[in-house]
């Protein structure tokens, strides 16, 4: 389990404390389209149809629902299915959100006459291409925090000193599972080819596991291994572990050939955690090299880091880090490491250190998994920032990619 409390801080002063999405309605996120424009929450948003098009873009507002969940009741709704529905980023349960969806076989009649609570479809038009994973430029989050300490307008004016508009771009607690949090450990026992042990974490590990009936049925299984037995009292909802536990009740010992039962976006969730815990740690490091240089001068900022082989800057759009376009100087660039990124010594260390290399991620037994890596900045920009000290409300824009529950833990940890 990855303990994010552990992950260094930028900033110096300790947090309000406090506890965030008590509510839905203390945690809103409004969408910021690729071009710039800015969904609201409440508002209807819409474009003109474009000629011959094939989907329906529409404006999607939940409270209370997850992103999936939400366009699986609408498919149901509309005697469709999820396949026919594509959102460009998945925003949390517990919130109140509005962001840009696509459906295709349906009408912008059907979409905007549905009724279904806590659901609202704010516009819809006629569009050439459908909405794809990625294709956003951030979000601006309003988020309110319980039970801080008394001190909070203080704190939070300090910490904003030092932090001067952005914090670390650590991946958040949410990539790494739910509830379990076993995501990444699951990933790395995947990685070198320990399809048994692997397969038993995620049908067998029980900690954090909040449903009481899975629990249990997790951990007899882990006791006894006896698969056929356990269709019969594994739950109905653990869909995805019930089909590994079927297979290998049919075929014991291939546990390998039971993770093929998975979904390849199930699969690669594994693999993307493994790289996002990497990413972390080797971030976490850096930063406490640079306080520990600075000790209790300076600030740190996203100019305190050193530029590493392998990484380069990037420029800006609407304000935001555009890894697609380098630059002379600006935000640092760093890797998510697969099989066929530039490692420095730092990153080749920190992968030994985790029992892999760089060609692990080939995954040669289950290719369709495999990673070449990719980018992401080492910051995060705070875009707009505002704290509101009477509702201690805060209020900024993020990056697509970027952790609003990240951002916070700056505000709010001890930092003990």
């Amino acid at each position: 389990m990855e303990d994010q409390t552990a992950l260094s801080y930028l900033s110096r002063r300790p947090g309000i404390s406090g506890r965030i999405k008590s509510s839905p309605e203390d945690f809103l996120v409004e969408e910021i389209l690729d071009d710039g424009t800015q969904l609201e929450l409440g508002n209807s948003f819409s474009r003109p149809d474009e000629p011959d098009g094939r989907f329906i873009n529409f404006i999607l507002e939940k409270r209370d629902w997850s992103t999936s969940s939400a366009i699986s009741e609408i498919a149901k709704r509309l005697h469709s299915t999820h396949k026919q529905f594509s959102v460009a980023g998945n925003k949390d349960k517990v919130a109140t959100t509005v962001q840009l969806a696509s459906a295709q076989g349906t009408s912008k009649e059907a979409l905007l006459s549905l009724n279904v609570k806590d659901i609202s479809i704010r516009g819809a038009w006629i569009a050439k291409d459908k909405v794809r994973i990625g294709s956003l430029l951030g979000n601006r989050f309003t988020i309110k925090v319980k039970d801080a300490g008394a001190d909070a307008r203080e704190r939070v004016a300090e910490i904003a000193s030092e932090l001067t508009g952005s914090f670390p771009n650590y991946f958040g607690s949410q990539r790494f599972g739910s509830t379990r949090k076993n995501t990444h450990e699951i990933g790395l026992k995947l990685l070198k080819n320990d399809f048994e042990s692997a397969a038993i974490s995620y049908i067998c590990d029980s900690e954090g596991e909040k449903n009481e009936e899975a629990k249990k049925a997790r951990e007899q299984l882990r006791s006894d291994l006896d698969f056929a037995r356990a269709l019969n009292y594994f739950p109905k909802h653990l869909r995805l572990e019930r089909s590994m536990v079927a297979y290998l009740a049919k075929k014991p010992g291939d546990y390998l050939g039971s993770f093929k039962q998975l979904p390849r976006g199930m699969l690669l969730l594994f693999i993307h955690a493994v790289q996002s815990h990497v990413f972390n740690l080797l971030l976490s490091e850096r930063i406490a090299e640079a306080k520990n240089e600075k000790q209790n001068s300076s600030p740190l900022n996203s100019s305190s880091l050193e530029l590493e082989r392998g990484e380069f800057f990037c420029s800006e759009s609407f304000g935001f880090p555009d890894i697609t376009s380098a630059s002379d100087s600006g935000w640092i660039v760093g890797k998510i490491i697969g099989s066929e990124s530039p490692v420095n010594e730092r990153e080749k260390e920190m992968l030994e250190r985790l029992g892999i290399e760089k060609s692990s991620f080939r995954l040669k037994t289950i290719p369709e998994i495999a990673s070449k890596g990719t980018y992401r900045t080492l910051m995060a920009p705070l875009k707009d920032y505002s704290f509101n000290p009477e509702t201690t409300t805060f209020r900024f824009s993020l990056p697509a990619g970027s952790y609003a529950t990240v951002a916070m833990r700056e505000f709010m940890d001890k930092k003990s």
